[in-house]
């Protein structure tokens, strides 16, 4: 608009510097020429009555007028520049310079794609995890970030009773459990290729493992290809189960046992989401991976197994390294959301987890999830189910009875857990509603506090009834968000098992494999826990 203005000032007064040089032999109007009646003459038409008002006597008369015109041109030229700048000024500072300096150098104006850019906020890449995305951090990458580093992290203390997967339990414990350094970066912004990674530190810096490392090539919203270790979408909590997403300090328990999240695996993939109409969405995900094994990181068979489940089915540092059998394992996820904060979602993995030249063994993990997110309202749920063929009985026998005086029966109960399971299952349904802080003017923005309940059951052996290794769970707690970055969970779990526990000899921090048949000592047990957890 600025620019048609100023282009009309020039042509007009270029019109009236003509004119009045054809017409130069009318009269010269008493006091001479001003810039001022120039200007004047400049914006609108010269009416009959005011031609004979001019009047040019001498060639003098001709250059005064066009030096007043030139010096009009130039002070048009420089309102536009500055016009020109205060627009710049106004648009993201994603504007190319290149192009810029091209332009003042009297190339082609903006196309209407250019002008368009230079008015959108720049793109997200990669959300956070919190929005649905894979950056595990606070913020997102944008298309015009280099690298953007993040992370989380939970300190949790635990009671006798209380343990995550093969880990802890036995005496009440303060334990780091875990720090998270996510970093992600964008490697070609046109073609839309980014890298994502998590480097995980363990329970202080026992465990260091690289839990996502892999680069994806977005082509569009609907298709993405990627390659590297990356974090599968078997059910709704193996993706999302960082800390400060998880309701409570624990993991649901179908997470440790069944899956053992975040089970994480070398492979590539594909994945998508289309949008449908009524603002509905389809999502999907296929991976081709290494998939689970066998045998821990110190070569025992204590994955799949009565005891300890799938916890330890895919070790750090063990699982992206080397396949044990040539087979791949498949797994993937199809979604469906038919409103906003609604999805519903089914998942299954299959692969064979034996050792190269050993007899086929082989597990099919099937997941249906659901979740809700209204307002300040949170609702999650998930149902597994595994299934583990080769050499394995359909029907398992009933454990050997044991005489706490007889330390033989005692290890024939061990042995008997430590044996591969046919089949696992279970569930879990979370809920928690956010209140806005009573100390709202002294916390940050996103303050609030929340009470969390979560009901939950697993079966370690799902063809056994009334076994003690098969429990439910019921989680009480309150979350006490200062900031939308810091949340602290203090939660109390009443823990049943589906039979009497035998009271016999177990180890501390872990469980004694082959040697004695409970997890830790103090399964079993109600207790406490609490944790800080954090985002960055």
């Amino acid at each position: 608009m600025h620019r048609k203005i100023a282009g009309s000032i020039i042509l007009a007064g270029l019109s009236l510097g003509l004119w009045i040089e054809g017409r130069g032999q009318t009269p010269r109007p008493a006091g001479g020429l001003t810039s001022s009646s120039i200007g004047e003459r400049a914006v609108a038409p010269i009416k009959a009555e005011e031609r004979s008002l001019i009047r040019l006597d001498t060639p003098d008369d001709i250059r005064e007028l066009r030096a007043e015109l030139d010096r009009l041109r130039r002070e048009v030229e420089r309102l536009d520049s500055l016009v020109e700048a205060i627009s710049n000024e106004r648009t993201p500072q994603s504007t190319a310079p290149a192009k810029q300096s091209a332009r003042s150098a009297g190339e082609e104006p903006p196309t209407r794609q250019e002008r368009e850019s230079l008015t959108q906020k720049p793109k997200v890449a990669i959300p956070s995890k919190a929005q649905g995305g894979d950056f595990s951090g606070a913020g997102n990458l944008m298309r015009t970030d280099r690298i953007t580093i993040g992370g989380y992290g939970d300190f949790q203390f635990r009671e006798t009773s209380i343990n995550e997967r093969a880990d802890g339990g036995g005496t009440p414990t303060f334990q780091n459990t875990r720090f998270v350094l996510g970093i992600a970066a964008v490697l070609a912004e046109k073609q839309n290729i980014v890298f994502n990674s998590e480097i995980e530190y363990e329970f202080g810096s026992r465990e260091i493992d690289v839990e996502q490392a892999y680069l994806e090539w977005r082509l569009r919203p609907q298709f993405a290809f990627r390659g590297g270790i990356i974090v599968p979408a078997i059910g709704r909590f193996n993706t999302f189960h960082d800390s400060y997403l998880n309701l409570t300090t624990i993991r649901p328990l179908i997470n440790q046992f069944i899956v053992p999240s975040a089970y994480r695996d070398a492979g590539v993939g594909i994945r998508g989401r289309v949008n449908l109409p009524h603002k509905m969405k389809f999502i999907y995900e296929a991976n081709l991976v290494n998939g689970t094994q066998g045998t821990s990181a110190d070569d025992e068979p204590t994955p799949f197994s009565r005891l300890l489940g799938q916890s330890s089915a895919a070790e750090p540092g063990k699982i992206a390294f080397q396949a044990e059998n040539r087979r791949k394992a498949i797994v993937g996820r199809l979604g469906f959301s038919p409103a906003a904060g609604l999805e519903f979602g089914v998942s299954a993995y299959n692969g064979h987890f034996n050792k190269s030249g050993d007899p086929a063994q082989s597990v099919t993990i099937v997941f249906f999830d659901g979740s809700y997110r209204h307002k300040r309202l949170t609702i999650n749920g998930e149902y597994g189910r595994s299934n583990i063929v080769g050499g394995i009985p359909r029907q398992s026998p009933r454990p050997p009875v044991v005489d706490t005086n007889d330390p033989n029966s005692i290890q024939q109960l061990a042995e008997f857990v430590a044996q591969r399971s046919p089949g696992q299952d279970g569930f879990y349904i979370e809920g928690s509603y956010q209140f806005p802080s009573l100390f709202a003017k002294k916390f940050d923005e996103g303050a609030y506090v929340a009470p969390v309940v979560r009901y939950e059951l697993v079966r370690l052996d799902r063809t056994i009834p009334n076994f003690y290794l098969n429990r439910s769970r019921t989680t009480l707690g309150l979350n006490i968000a200062p900031s939308s970055t810091v949340i602290f969970k203090l939660n109390y779990l009443f823990n049943h098992t589906f039979g009497p526990v035998p009271q016999v000899p177990a180890g501390i921090g872990g469980p004694l494999f082959g040697i004695s048949p409970l997890p830790h000592f103090g399964y079993g047990r109600n207790g406490f826990t609490g944790s800080v957890a954090y985002v960055f």
